[in-house]
């Protein structure tokens, strides 16, 4: 392998750590809690399901997103952490080289992240992308003018 090779192989692996989702990393010595919003009662009516048609409606009708997991919440699709107060919503769209996408209602720069390798800029690409992004302000907006849900889940956990 050649030099060049090998410093492109290690700031590829140093990038791809700082690019873990945001709940991946998520500082677990806190000891802050992690609630899976799923299709449960308590949290409304099929507000997972809600949440992941409207993406597929909006964005990506090929969208994948894990299926709900009780043992680990953090490996859920749209995960609360209550002492925060941040939401996080991820999936992927396969069909542009799976590329994974995570929305965060608290994240400073008010765009969603995108993890890929490979992806070819194409005029459909593009114009998924915006889609995505488009997406992301219309679903935070919605989530911070409608906290209930987030307010009664904090006070559970007080």
């Amino acid at each position: 392998m050649r030099k060049s090779d090998r410093e492109y192989d290690s700031i590829k692996q140093l990038l791809a750590l700082s690019r873990q989702p945001l709940h991946e990393s998520e500082d677990k010595s806190e000891g802050e809690d992690a609630i899976a919003i799923t299709n449960d009662a308590r949290f409304g009516q099929q507000v997972l399901t809600n949440q992941i048609s409207a993406f597929k409606k909006s964005v990506s009708g090929g969208a994948k997103f894990a299926s709900e997991n009780s043992e680990d919440a953090e490996s859920n699709p749209l995960v609360f952490y209550p002492k925060s107060g941040n939401l996080i919503f991820s999936g992927s769209i396969p069909n542009m080289s799976d590329l994974k996408f995570q929305f965060s209602l608290n994240d400073v720069t008010n765009a969603p992240y995108i993890f890929v390798d490979g992806l070819a800029l194409t005029d459909d690409v593009l114009n998924t992308l915006k889609k995505l992004n488009g997406y992301y302000k219309n679903w935070k907006e919605e989530w911070e003018s409608s906290t209930d849900l987030l307010d009664k889940l904090k006070k559970e956990e007080d």
